[in-house]
């Protein structure tokens, strides 16, 4: 619907006289149809796993990007409330997880429903608490070295979580996050 306005609009212009004027006019409708496309791409970009995204050194190539994505994405399972997807089951299903992270949340839940069924874990342990922000984290602390870095939330000053990232077959999967693989001298103090 926009591509049609601006096409009538270029149309529009192009019957005036003044040849500056059209040529003017075909520049800024090139570029608004580009910028367009850009956002046209970009939300295709949601929601799909970092290995169908295209390669570009901003978006799939930068380690805080995939922790902010996993991050994000999980408050927005989160927010989803009757629809929302079990813990469990979206982790193994999201595509930059490591099994590592897979597998010690999976014995991290099922111990503690062994051992008190009723109240399980008592807490999300990817956020490390049993509230959480739902309007998603920003990045504030990254260490290239190590790869910890800590997202803190949008609106609630304070509440971070510590995540940790590790290459594999030159991708970047998320390998601990709140309590799951991150040792208690590195986790959010609360």
């Amino acid at each position: 619907m926009k591509k049609s306005s601006l096409i009538l609009l270029v149309f529009i212009a192009l019957s005036c006289n003044n040849s500056k004027d059209k040529i003017s006019i075909i520049k800024n409708k090139e570029e608004i149809e580009n910028k367009i496309d850009n956002i046209e791409e970009i939300k295709t970009i949601e929601n799909k796993p970092l290995k169908e995204i295209p390669n570009t050194p901003e978006i799939s190539d930068s380690i805080t990007y995939v922790a902010t994505k996993f991050i994000n994405d999980y408050v927005s399972n989160c927010n989803k409330m009757k629809e929302q997807i079990g813990i469990i089951e979206w982790v193994n299903s999201y595509p930059n997880v490591s099994q590592k992270f897979k597998s010690e949340l999976t014995k991290m839940i099922q111990d503690a429903e062994e051992k008190d069924p009723e109240y399980g874990l008592g807490f999300d342990p990817i956020f490390d608490a049993q509230d959480y922000p739902d309007d998603g984290f920003k990045l504030t602390e990254f260490d290239s070295t190590s790869n910890f870095l800590t997202v803190e939330a949008k609106s609630w000053e304070g509440f971070t979580i510590t995540m940790r990232l590790k290459e594999m077959n030159n991708e970047y999967l998320v390998d601990g996050c709140g309590v799951i693989n991150i040792p208690k001298n590195k986790q959010a103090k609360r």
